[in-house]
């Protein structure tokens, strides 16, 4: 049983009741871990090491998959040389940037506060989903970089760019399962384009199982018994004529942090969750004026996979109905 002496100190107090620091960095990186489902997204975690390199583009280390699926070659001759063969890397780079978001609280509301440590609290709750955010939107800037297309610039998407993007992974043995991320604005002119399917149009439980409403759901699974999952996310770039979704083999995008376990910040308050590449900070310099202010910093790098390795589409679409 906790003991607490008197004076009953704030640090004290904080440390056995739950609202200690530590306790804030094992509630985000939990949420995060829960959050962060990695295989169905198809992200591959890239390793490396950016300490000492003076640099923030990260030669990653672990290259897997060498000579994978090569064929030998016949030799001429018992006694004949062998030519050596040249091999792909799926990926050689990463380059990893900064990312911050920052809650202010004033002094007089934590006075009136109901809950002790609110900014806290609002921070363990959000930064997750931040996190998340920002690798969202990383990713579908990546795969709107793909070099080759399915769909064409101001025409809407069809069954038959669907149909074509099936092809492009059943035609490659080994990709695997697609990993596809559209607009929301993408899929609906995909299930509108369904209205001239003859074959769905058959069946009417099949047809409103389509066009009807997925509950609130950001991914459509199974979509038209194709067999492949569908995210939805409005995170999918534009260039205000056209939309660029994609689509890729797992791992075809991979994602690297930098490790903030080293940083020296000032002060026992920092809350550090290196797995992530982040930090929370509480700097003094910026709790002024009556207010007190919270950082997180958060060090991530997204990178497309070789296209000699990995089946990557970038789907294009227009934007205007």
């Amino acid at each position: 049983m906790a003991s607490i002496s008197p004076p009953a100190l704030a640090s004290a107090v904080n440390n056995e009741v739950g609202f200690a620091y530590t306790f804030a960095q094992i509630a985000i990186q939990r949420r995060l871990e829960d959050a962060l489902n990695v295989q169905a997204a198809g992200l591959v975690r890239l390793v490396g090491d950016a300490a000492g390199s003076g640099s923030d583009v990260i030669r990653v280390t672990n290259i897997g998959g060498i000579g994978y699926n090569l064929a030998m070659s016949a030799l001429a001759s018992e006694t004949a040389a062998i030519t050596p063969s040249p091999f792909d890397l799926g990926y050689s780079t990463v380059t990893i940037a900064d990312y911050g978001l920052a809650f202010e609280e004033s002094y007089k509301a934590q006075i009136l506060g109901r809950e002790p440590a609110a900014m806290l609290d609002a921070l363990v709750q959000t930064m997750p989903e931040s996190f998340l955010r920002t690798l969202r939107d990383l990713t579908a800037t990546t795969v709107a970089g793909f070099s080759t297309s399915i769909g064409s610039s101001g025409t809407a998407l069809t069954m038959d760019n669907a149909l074509d993007l099936l092809a492009a992974f059943r035609e490659n043995p080994g990709s695997g399962q697609p990993v596809v991320m559209l607009h929301p604005k993408q899929v609906s002119d995909l299930v509108d384009s369904i209205r001239s399917e003859t074959t769905l149009s058959l069946s009417v439980s099949e047809f409103g199982g389509l066009q009807g409403l997925q509950g609130g759901a950001q991914t459509i699974r199974n979509f038209a018994g194709l067999g492949f999952d569908i995210s939805m996310s409005t995170s999918i770039t534009d260039d205000s004529t056209d939309y660029f979704g994609g689509a890729y083999s797992a791992g075809g995008v991979g994602y690297a942090v930098g490790s903030t376990a080293g940083v020296r910040a000032r002060g026992i308050d920092a809350i550090r969750i290196p797995e992530f590449g982040t930090i929370v900070t509480f700097p003094s310099s910026s709790s002024t004026n009556g207010k007190e202010t919270a950082e997180a910093r958060s060090f991530l790098g997204v990178a497309a996979g070789s296209s000699d390795v990995f089946v990557q589409r970038k789907v294009i679409s227009k934007i205007a109905p």
